[in-house]
């Protein structure tokens, strides 16, 4: 007589119990047995066996081994590993060029300072050289001697040619703690100064270093007063060449003086005048703007 077949074991022992006595999944356990180390383990569990639904792959806090990457991972991460080095190369070929097209502008810039500055100093060797055969011609002609003196005569009025002599620095500053235009040196204020030192018999003069010339222009630009285009901060100095014995009183008694008088005691603004035994004040370029020939009469400017 055949014998009966055998029935799986959930049949038997019932669905919950069988869930509850294999919890452990069948890979897990096999992947604990594997990693189980072989012999007898001292201590109190050492007899004790592990088997698929023992649960003996979760003792002692083991966490399961991780199941092997597919061939698909492996692609995605060789792909994304080629994507880094072509991201990095890239990079780094971007920098080189930003590098190499910076140094390639700073040497430009670098080689057109030094052609500027080269030819700079060619047309002040020329100015020499000129200055050298104007002043050699003149004085080879007797005639021509007063000719030479009414020539740097102008050449000290225009501010082309330097001039040094004694004369008088006046400072000219804002009220004290300035907080308005009424108590701040304004572009007007500096040319009234300016026509009254003219006015007391100054031969040059100068503010902040600018040479005054008769195409210089003092004017307000924004915030701040430019002369020949150059922008001026407070406070004023002015370097005045005249006489140092009556330039002062000369110009207190002109309008532009009693003026700045006026500005002192009213709104605070600050005045300082100080004789001086000697001053050197720079020339200036000169643009000659346009000019008519006159056979009779000679070149008008």
């Amino acid at each position: 007589m055949a014998a009966p077949p055998k029935l799986p074991p959930q049949a038997t022992m019932g669905l919950l119990d069988y869930l509850t006595a294999h919890a452990l999944d069948e890979d897990y356990a096999y992947a604990s047995e594997r990693r189980r180390p072989r012999g007898p383990r001292a201590g109190p569990q050492s007899g004790r066996e592990s088997g698929p639904g023992s649960g003996g792959g979760r003792r002692g806090g083991r966490r399961p081994e991780r199941r092997r990457v597919g061939l698909a991972g492996a692609l995605v991460l060789a792909l994304f590993g080629v994507l880094l080095v072509v991201a990095a190369a890239r990079t780094s070929q971007g920098a080189a060029a930003d590098a190499a097209q910076r140094e390639d502008l700073a040497a430009q810039v670098s080689a057109l300072r030094d052609r500027v500055s080269e030819e700079r100093r060619s047309i002040r060797a020329l100015q020499r050289e000129t200055e050298r055969l104007q002043a050699q011609q003149l004085a080879s002609d007797d005639s021509a001697t007063g000719l030479r003196q009414r020539v740097e005569g102008l050449g000290r009025l225009t501010g082309t040619l330097p001039v040094r002599g004694p004369g008088v620095v006046v400072v000219a500053d804002d009220a004290p703690g300035s907080d308005s235009d009424r108590t701040t040196v304004l572009d007007s204020d500096l040319q009234r100064l300016v026509n009254g030192w003219w006015a007391a018999g100054a031969e040059a003069i100068s503010i902040n270093g600018q040479r005054l010339t008769t195409l210089s222009t003092i004017r307000l630009a924004g915030s701040a007063i430019t002369v020949n285009a150059r922008s001026l901060r407070p406070p004023y100095r002015l370097e005045v060449i005249g006489d140092p014995d009556t330039l002062p009183a000369r110009f207190a008694e002109s309008s532009s003086g009693r003026a700045w008088l006026d500005l002192q005691q009213q709104v605070g603004l600050q005045l300082d005048i100080t004789p001086v035994e000697e001053l050197r004040l720079s020339a200036t370029e000169a643009t000659l703007r346009f000019a008519n020939q006159d056979d009779e009469q000679g070149v008008t400017p």
